[in-house]
This record gives structure tokens, C-alpha cells and sequence, in this order.
């Protein structure tokens, strides 16, 4: 999944109502009330404060307020945009003021989807990178070439010589799996690697 980098602002006009969409990274839900409450102080006078949210890995956490729209009109259809886009760790508020006319159930699906597709196409994507600090021990037979592969593909960390070879890097999980299926073969088809610690950010 996905996430943003930044706060994104961006504003279409319907029908003389305007439609300002915020979108805002936010790794935990306690933070939701406060985000609201700069946003509302931001843009003062408007009619309705519409916004979902998805937070955590698997977008366990998700919420959608339609703020005073005609039930499942606005925050529903912004919540449906991220699930497409599949994104987490993000909210984004979309703030009308009130032009006049009115748009009709279909009109504000349409309206509200729209602000929140448009918002998303100017955001700056971050991508969950997961980073694993690893252990390989082996023989002084296969230290040359494993010494090698490592210090290449690898941010090597430290190495220590005893009756055996530690190496101690780390690496990302997009080249975890061929960096160990790599290291496997070098190592005389042993699987000697470990996991120490691992630990994932949005980057």
C-alpha cells in the first residue's frame, strides 16, 4: 500500500459551490480530532466538513463523515477513492462552500469523488519500505565471494573473523529475497542468514 509524503490542497468548482480538498498523512487515529480541528480554523465559514480516513498496514482503521450531506453522498465516496488508489496513513477533508444550487444525491457523489480523485493526482506517493538488519556466518572457503556480494549489495555494517565469518548488513525488502537465494548458493547451499531486526517506514 501507499501512503503521501506531505499535506496536498486542491480546488474545483461545481455549479458555483467550491470543493476544497485537504489531504493529510496521519499514522494514528488519536490525531484525527486535532487535524480537524486546524482544518475547520483554516477555512472558516464553510458548509460542511465532509472526510474518510484509512490508517494502519492492512487499512484496518476507516472512517467516512458525510458532515451534514445527504447520507453516503460525501464521505463514502472519498473513502471509495482511497480504497481505489490504495492508499493508508491518510485522511482527506473535503470543504464546500455552498453556491447556491443544488446537485442532487448523484451530483454530490459525483462532486465529492472528483475533489478527492483530483487532490490525489498531485500528491507526492510514499511506499511502505520495510528494512531487515541480518546475520550470515560462513566458512573461510567462501569468504571471497560472499565477501564480495555482500559489500555490492548490501549496506554492510560490520564484519568479525573467528572460527567462522559473521557479516552483519542490512537491506530492503524489495531485494530480500534474491539477496538471500544469492547468498544460499555462495554459501555452499546453507541457509546461514538471520533476521536481527527489522522495521518499516513510509518513504
Amino acid at each position: 500500500m501507499y501512503s503521501i509524503k506531505s499535506k496536498t490542497t486542491n480546488e474545483i468548482t461545481i455549479k458555483k459551490s467550491r470543493f476544497l480538498a485537504v489531504a493529510i498523512p496521519v499514522f494514528e487515529e488519536s490525531n484525527i480530532a486535532t487535524i480537524l480541528k486546524k482544518i475547520k480554523k483554516e477555512y472558516l465559514g464553510a458548509n460542511h466538513y465532509t472526510y474518510a480516513y484509512v490508517i494502519g498496514d492492512s487499512g484496518r482503521i476507516q472512517k467516512a463523515s458525510d458532515d451534514g450531506e445527504p447520507t453516503r453522498t460525501a464521505g463514502f465516496p472519498i473513502l471509495e477513492v482511497l480504497h481505489k488508489h490504495e492508499l493508508t496513513n491518510i485522511i482527506v477533508i473535503v470543504i464546500r462552500y455552498f453556491g447556491g444550487i443544488k446537485l442532487g444525491t448523484g451530483g454530490l457523489i459525483r462532486a465529492y469523488s472528483s475533489s478527492a480523485s483530483e487532490v490525489l493526482k498531485i500528491v507526492t506517493l510514499t511506499k511502505k519500505v520495510t528494512t531487515f538488519k541480518c546475520s550470515l556466518k560462513c566458512s573461510y572457503d567462501y569468504l571471497g565471494d560472499i565477501d564480495k556480494y555482500i559489500r555490492e549489495n548490501t549496506d554492510l555494517i560490520d564484519v568479525s573473523y573467528d572460527s567462522e565469518i559473521t557479516f552483519i548488513f542490512s537491506l530492503v525488502s524489495d531485494n530480500f529475497k534474491a539477496i538471500k537465494n544469492s547468498l544460499f548458493n555462495r554459501n555452499h547451499y546453507t541457509d546461514r542468514l538471520v533476521i536481527l531486526e527489522e522495521y518499516s517506514e513510509y518513504a
